[in-house]
């Protein structure tokens, strides 16, 4: 072989090993998302996450407040201790999310998917504490015939319940109703209006409804939910 053809090869060898690109890849959650960092720990108040697919993202211990957060995508993703006092929860997915030790201290929280979300020592909106998902609390005594076990679980509760005045202006054939809601052991709600689903919604929060406008009367109900099943529903009418 040729000094000459052997330098070809080598320079053939070379390109195709800069032009080749490497296997393999990742399907997971965005790394960064408007300049904030997608890992444990990150600081990042007040950023712009709307509509970002953060699905399994670890953001445990997270600086979120005040952050906006509609439409983003959070199923099971791990929010343990993070701070998201102030964020704008809309429409947000968070089914299967972990919110342990979370903080949601002065959040608007309305149409999102808690389905399946772990909500033990995580601080509402107004400040309480919820621990809807933690483990049952369970007694044991060992005797010399038997053990006891006793486990104990809290039922989902509405607190309170405001209904607004229905206003129909003239000639609408609908108006809107202001409802506001605060519960306890709960980690979603539906709100309906004349027994038909509306909305679902968070364990506290606000939101409009959409009534008909026709002159009679109308039931506007809420119904907490847990992961142990549906509380009691709470119903209050308005006329138009």
């Amino acid at each position: 072989m040729t000094f000459a053809r052997a330098l070809v090869l080598v320079l053939a060898t070379a390109t195709i090993a800069v032009l080749t690109p490497g296997c393999g890849g990742s399907s997971g959650p965005e790394s960064s998302v408007n300049g904030c960092d997608i890992q444990a720990g990150a600081s990042c108040p007040g950023a712009d996450l709307s509509g970002a697919d953060l699905a399994g993202a670890d953001l445990s211990g997270a600086d979120l407040s005040t952050a906006n957060l509609e439409g983003t995508n959070l199923s099971d993703a791990n929010l343990s201790e993070a701070n998201l006092s102030g964020a704008q929860i809309v429409d947000t997915d968070l089914s299967d999310a972990d919110l342990t030790g979370a903080n949601l201290t002065g959040a608007t929280i309305t149409g999102a998917n808690l389905d399946g979300a772990t909500l033990c020592g995580t601080t509402r909106t107004d400040g309480t504490t919820d621990d809807t998902s933690c483990p049952a609390s369970t007694e044991t005594t060992d005797t010399s015939d038997t053990t006891a076990t006793e486990t104990t679980t809290t039922e989902a509760t509405v607190t309170s319940f405001e209904v607004g005045d229905l206003v129909c202006s003239s000639g609408a054939t609908t108006g809107t109703v202001a409802v506001s809601w605060t519960t306890e052991a709960t980690t979603a709600v539906e709100l309906s209006v004349d027994g038909q689903l509306a909305n679902t919604a968070g364990p506290q929060g606000s939101a409009g409804l959409v009534v008909p406008c026709d002159g009679g009367t109308h039931e506007l109900s809420i119904t907490p939910r847990s992961d142990s099943g549906n509380g009691e529903t709470e119903s209050k009418e308005v006329s138009g």
